[in-house]
């Protein structure tokens, strides 16, 4: 079981009519996997700052396509949605505090916040260099990519903290290696890597072993000894009632 259906089991949609927003949905993969797990009907507002969700998704009659800037206001009314996830969302906000408070304004009473995060510093990466694949993954995780305003590298592990000082009620806290055997274009091991040769190019030293680096990782994978894996952190919140 991958991320994604990992957190659409939590979400647990085994009502009929829930109002569900996927927060920061991308491409749709959450919202899929939502869309497979849930056991009555559904509606799901896909909600990001622009919309690159895949036509399968977009096209579904289930699926309402939201424009929003998550650092703003959620665009829906208070207490009209019954569960909301944000996924890899909190680290790129300018206050996460504040985005729980956000969730708790539009949930009803009772309604459910799945809060999960990957912790990128846990990032592991068969290598034939230990000593250069953790300089690299530190680099990485201090490093802004130049598509963000911000990000923290350790959000994963401050979830809780956020969580407990929020007005939600905790439920469940859960951590899993969300693990990777391909190194293939848009896989998530290779967009890692592609963000650690991004956070060298500053560093001409740097920046050659990080290629060399990135070589040897595609030279594992094509004989079959490639692994990626990074842990995650879910929690499910609940509004109480």
């Amino acid at each position: 079981m991958g991320r994604h259906e990992r957190i659409a089991e939590l979400a647990a949609l085994d009502s009929p009519g829930l109002q569900v927003a996927d927060l920061a949905t991308g491409p749709g993969r959450t919202v899929r996997a939502l869309l497979a797990a849930a056991t009555e009907p559904v509606r799901i507002h896909a909600v990001d700052a622009a919309s690159s969700l895949d036509d399968e998704i977009l096209h579904d009659a289930r699926v309402r396509s939201v424009l929003a800037d998550l650092d703003q206001p959620l665009p829906f009314a208070d207490q009209s949605l019954d569960r909301v996830v944000s996924l890899n969302v909190a680290e790129h906000l300018a206050d996460p505090p504040g985005h729980l408070l956000e969730c708790h304004r539009v949930l009803r009473p009772g309604g459910r916040l799945v809060l999960a995060h990957s912790d990128w510093d846990t990032a592991l990466f068969a290598s034939d260099d230990d000593v250069l694949t953790r300089t690299l993954v530190d680099r990485f995780v201090s490093t802004v990519p130049t598509w963000a305003e911000r990000a923290d590298g350790f959000m994963g592990r401050k979830l809780l903290r956020l969580a407990l000082n929020s007005p939600f009620e905790l439920l469940t806290a859960d951590t899993w290696a969300d693990c990777h055997r391909r190194f293939d274009k848009g896989s998530v091991g290779w967009k890692v890597a592609m963000g650690v040769l991004a956070a060298t190019k500053d560093d001409p030293e740097l920046a050659t072993k990080a290629t060399g680096w990135v070589e040897g990782l595609a030279a594992l994978a094509a004989e079959g000894h490639f692994l990626f894996a990074v842990t995650d952190v879910a929690l499910v919140l609940r509004r109480p009632d």
